[in-house]
Order: C-alpha cells, then structure tokens, then sequence
C-alpha cells in the first residue's frame, strides 16, 4: 500500500488563529460548481436551497459563536466571501467556526434536498478555505471594499 501524500498546510506556522482579530475568508463550492445560485447582472444572488442554508448560517454565526461577529460578507454562485471578527482570544479558532459552519449548512442542505427530489453529493465544499489575516484598519476598509464589489465583477 502505497503512503498517502503529505498536504502542506497554508496557513502560517505558528500563528495561532485563535488570536481575537479581523480574518477574511473564502470558502469555495466543490468544484468550483454554482451550488449557491445565481447572480442576474443588475440583482442581488438568487439563491438556490443550498444558497438559502448558507445564508441562514451565516446569520446563525453569533448564535453558535458567541465570541464571533461577522462584520462583512458577499455569497456568490459558486463561494463566499466573510470577514470574520474574534472578540476574545482563545475562545474558539477560525477552522472551528468555518469547519462548523460548513458542516451545519451541508446538513440543513441534506434536511431540504430529498424532499426537493433531489440527491445530494458527498460534499458541496471545496476542501479547507483560503484565509488572510488581516492586520490594520486600512486592510480591513480594503477588504470590506472587496467583498461589496465582488458582484459586480462577476
């Protein structure tokens, strides 16, 4: 049997994301697949039953993540864009909010899909999420930008 391949890890060594501080995150449908739903050039995302459970999870963040605020965020056809805000240090790391919010909303996905008539994949996220620690007022100004702007480069 041959050894599993070994993944290099992306984030920084050493750095412990469980650091009170302003992270931006995007997190990627599987295969880069528009599971979200989708943008109408002069619209607001129209979003499919997958979309619908990203967003209601996104606005349960605070609730299963007290020390958690999301302060901005875009979904797009086939990912999201948040910047995330951890109030207290070593309450809980950024891969255990996004872990849990991938997890919460793939089942609330599964909850809808049979009765939609629809089968489920194994999976409607891209493994891990891409993270930029974000480390002064005009990153944070700049990345909020960013986000707001995204759908109009679609």
């Amino acid at each position: 049997m041959e050894p599993l391949p070994q993944r290099r890890s992306v984030r920084y060594s050493g750095y412990d994301y469980s650091g009170a501080g302003y992270y931006a995150l995007t997190i990627c449908a599987r295969d880069k697949a528009h599971l979200f739903g989708t943008l109408p050039p002069d619209g607001p995302l129209l979003p499919s039953l997958l979309g619908q459970a990203v967003l209601a999870e996104l606005a349960a963040l605070p609730t299963n993540y007290p020390t958690v605020r999301l302060d901005t965020w875009m979904v797009m056809p086939n990912h999201l864009h948040l910047i995330l805000a951890l109030t207290r240090n070593q309450a809980v790391a950024v891969s255990q909010v996004v872990g849990g919010f991938k997890s919460r909303c793939y089942r609330r996905w599964r909850q809808g899909e049979p009765a939609a008539g629809q089968a489920a994949p194994p999976s409607c996220w891209q493994r891990n999420y891409h993270e930029r620690i974000i480390r002064d007022a005009a990153e944070l100004d700049a990345h909020r930008r960013y986000i707001h702007a995204n759908p109009s480069r679609w």
